[in-house]
């Protein structure tokens, strides 16, 4: 018996860095798994899980900032499952760049990605797990961006902290209906994400060596090091964690 044991499980931005791996423990933890990203077709990743879990695993593309996307994922939950037990709510975007510098379109992208979206796909999965009754739990990925200032960041900052106060107002809102919401808070994480980033620096090997050292542990972490912890928020070994933002950062906060 995995510690996910048939709880049927939504993860968006599942294409790649966290939500990749998400997937895959997930599944091996026994959960019956809805994975969601923009790509039309799962990645070769995915496909793989897909292959291992026969009839376990799901991949729907989802645009997180079209309404009509985010009930088709909701859908292909009840459709395949019958029920909702947890929702990663994983996706999103970085915008970094210096205050006077931001555009409107960039404070708009990651607000409408990091803020609404998360907040509509919560809206409608709590409003199911409110229906079917017996709880559930959502966990939603904010960052330590979201928690302390960044340089050049305050778009992102600003939108990762909404993140981190929407899983708190949740768990209020959300309380007599036994349903859990937490978030999680990953420093920097060796993904596809901050390599990105980093694109635009012409020292980004220098950059890169200042994450590290950035970290108590001197390094970036690993996907799987905040997935363990999202595992444990999803499983019923987590029933009296609720409201909590939780930072999963090698020690970036407390420096």
């Amino acid at each position: 018996m995995g510690r996910l044991q048939d709880k049927v499980c939504i993860i968006t931005g599942a294409a790649g860095g966290q939500g990749q791996v998400a997937v895959e423990l997930f599944a091996a933890e026994g959960a019956k798994v809805v994975a969601t990203d923009l790509p039309g077709k799962a990645t070769s990743a995915i496909n793989e899980t897909m292959q291992k879990f026969p009839g376990k695993v799901y991949y729907v593309r989802g645009d997180v900032t079209a309404n009509a996307d985010l009930d088709e994922i909701v859908k292909t939950a009840t459709d395949n499952f019958g029920r909702i037990d947890v929702l990663f709510n994983n996706h999103g975007v970085m915008v970094g760049s210096p205050l006077l510098e931001t555009t409107e379109e960039e404070i708009d992208q990651v607000l409408k990605i990091n803020v609404r979206a998360s907040f509509l796909l919560c809206q409608r999965v709590a409003r199911q797990m409110v229906e079917q009754g017996g709880g559930g739990s959502i966990i939603l990925n904010s960052s330590v961006g979201g928690l302390v200032g960044f340089p050049d960041m305050a778009a992102y900052g600003a939108s990762k902290a909404g993140v981190a106060q929407l899983a708190r107002s949740m768990a209020n809102d959300l309380r007599d209906h036994q349903v859990r919401v937490n978030a999680v808070a990953p420093g920097g994480i060796d993904t596809p994400m901050p390599h990105k980033y980093l694109e635009k620096f012409e020292d980004r090997e220098e950059i890169w060596k200042a994450m590290e050292q950035a970290h108590l542990t001197g390094r970036l972490g690993r996907p799987e090091e905040v997935i363990w912890l999202v595992i444990f928020l999803a499983s019923d070994e987590a029933s009296f964690m609720n409201g909590a933002v939780v930072a999963v950062d090698g020690g970036y906060s407390c420096v």
